[in-house]
């Protein structure tokens, strides 16, 4: 079974964003990773996953398409037939993303989508995705106004937690692997035309 789901949210952000600690998160705040793969590496929330920290330091790569405003996973015991969920969200955005609109990052939430479901559907996964194209209020560089980004919610299903946890790394992998497909990159292009 998979999932998915594309939408637009109307409410905004604000990067850089310091720390939140509360009783529901836990975010350490944004760190400019952008080329520095070691920093990516030490990122507290992609700690508990090695798929999860692989993708981040994948980002932070020099020449990186797309770079990542924030991340997070957990797992938890659920009520109903499936008893566990293990996910998370990670939120990117394009690195020329003064030039990016919602429909580029549409076009590109569809093929990962697409990719996603192929690999649930060929090994069974029990998976929910949701793409949530998200405005920014960016101050990177010397760039201070709105643009946008996907911000990527995930739930893989399990009948244990290990379970769970198991079918999140490999659904973790899956997204870098279509992060990096150069077809799925090159749909960001399609609005440079």
């Amino acid at each position: 079974m998979f999932q998915t789901d594309l939408e637009m949210d109307q409410e905004g952000m604000t990067v850089p964003y310091p720390p939140l600690f509360d009783d529901i998160r836990k975010n350490h705040g944004f760190v400019d990773v952008r080329g520095r793969p070691d920093l990516a590496s030490g990122i507290a929330e992609g700690a508990g996953s090695s798929a999860m920290k692989a993708l981040l330091i994948a980002l932070a790569q020099p020449g990186s398409k797309l770079f990542t405003i924030g991340c997070d996973i957990g797992a938890k015991r659920l009520e109903g037939d499936i008893p566990y969920t293990a996910g998370g969200y990670i939120q990117i955005m394009n690195s020329e993303y003064a030039r990016r609109d919602p429909d580029d990052y549409a076009r590109f939430a569809r093929a990962v989508a697409e990719a996603l479901k192929a690999e649930a559907e060929a090994e069974g996964h029990e998976w929910e995705v949701q793409f949530v194209m998200k405005p920014v209020q960016l101050k990177l560089d010397n760039f201070t106004d709105m643009t946008g980004s996907l911000w990527i919610w995930f739930h893989a299903f399990g009948e244990t937690e290990q379970k769970a946890v198991e079918s999140r790394e490999i659904l973790i992998r899956e997204m870098g692997q279509a992060f990096s497909d150069d077809r799925h990159a090159s749909l960001f292009e399609k609005s440079d035309v």
